[in-house]
């Protein structure tokens, strides 16, 4: 079965992207993420001098995964000797660039369109240091700067965005005039991992990238406001490590998924693994193309607004069996869930306002909620 996407004009064979990161900074690395499946690589970020890199750069507590890398060591000259030493196969390669001024970006695109690029993304923000401030704030010479690059070109310009610009209809609608021809979103939130209360100091010198799992949410919301804002293509990212993310992201609307730290976590096998098995799952369900389920799931999203408040609580469906486990007890501040003299789950419908966090809780999902 054929599960290509169309984006941008380009026809790629599934909708798996790796996104710009260290993973796609030299030809090696592109090379393995082309070989695992990924029907297109996004490179790390080019401009136009070598950065030196700080050490240590990533950070981790928990599942949550920082980073200070801003852009590739590695000239713009040393980029055209990467791109052809590698096998393309039927992958496409999208330039992630960043230049300080219009005429900056305009050069590099279109030294990068002669070296092979088949698409460019330019990266407006970033997390961390200041880059880009002159377009990421919605100021009024956003179009031209975009125009710079789009008029000089003959590939897709795609425009990555943070959180903050993926929110901004007005925004959106400048980066749509100025002729970008889809939305990467989102790219990492600006965090900090924590202090030592002890050494009274920051676990990080200063501020990263979050990414991984727990911005996954983020980036779904993101998505679907990004596809009810405009009818661009939406290369979705953030928190993608399983194929079920994938499905998420396309069910919402995405045209393809981007995977980052999944890769920094997990090594390269993770790219054919999630392919595999996202196909495995479509042709299990009876699903011939990617588009039997794009946007799926927006028709069950509603304004807050028209949803109609439910008289609804608590009840339990058979006897708990987990003697040591109290979650849904410390969820309910109303005392409608607790234990009674024999040590059993009971409920009080009563006192019950059905907020739901104890069914969500609940590990065995006996708990359910009903109308009263």
């Amino acid at each position: 079965m054929a599960y290509d996407v169309e984006l941008a004009g380009m026809t790629l064979k599934n909708a798996i992207v790796t996104a710009a990161g260290p993973w796609a900074g030299n030809a090696e690395g592109i090379q393995r993420c082309i070989n695992a499946g990924a029907a297109a690589v996004i490179t790390e970020t080019i401009c136009l001098e070598e950065r030196q890199r700080i050490s240590p750069r990533l950070f981790m507590k928990d599942q949550q995964l920082f980073n200070t890398m801003l852009y590739s060591n590695l000239h713009l000259e040393e980029w055209e000797r990467v791109l052809d030493q590698i096998d393309r196969k039927d992958a496409k390669i999208i330039c992630s660039i960043w230049g300080t001024s219009a005429s900056e970006m305009a050069y590099l695109g279109k030294k990068l369109e002669n070296m092979g690029a088949d698409a460019l993304e330019i990266s407006l923000s970033a997390p961390i240091g200041s880059r880009n401030k002159l377009i990421s704030y919605h100021s009024p010479d956003t179009e031209d700067f975009i125009h710079a690059l789009v008029d000089t070109v003959n590939i897709p310009v795609m425009a990555k965005l943070s959180y903050e610009s993926a929110s901004s209809p007005d925004f959106l609608k400048e980066l749509e005039n100025a002729g970008v021809s889809a939305f990467s979103a989102i790219d990492a939130l600006k965090g900090l991992s924590g202090v030592d209360i002890e050494r009274k100091r920051l676990l990080m010198p200063t501020y990263g990238g979050y990414t991984g799992a727990n911005i996954r949410p983020v980036s779904l919301a993101m998505t679907a406001m990004l596809r009810q804002y405009s009818q661009l293509p939406i290369i979705s990212s953030g928190g993608v490590l399983h194929f079920e993310h994938v499905l998420e992201f396309l069910m919402l609307g995405a045209t393809a998924v981007q995977l980052a730290s999944a890769i920094q976590l997990h090594g390269y096998d993770i790219i054919s693994s999630i392919i595999t098995s996202m196909e495995t799952w479509m042709a299990s369900h009876g699903y011939t193309g990617i588009e039997d389920i794009r946007g799926v799931a927006l028709a069950s999203l509603r304004p807050f607004e028209d949803i109609v408040p439910s008289p609804l609580a608590i009840t339990i469906t058979e006897p708990c069996r987990r003697l040591d486990c109290t979650l849904c007890k410390q969820s309910c501040l109303k005392e409608a869930v607790k234990r009674d003299s024999h040590n059993a789950i009971v409920t009080d419908t009563l006192r019950c306002d059905g907020c739901g966090l104890c069914v969500e809780r609940c590990p065995d999902k006996i708990l359910k909620l009903y109308w009263r």
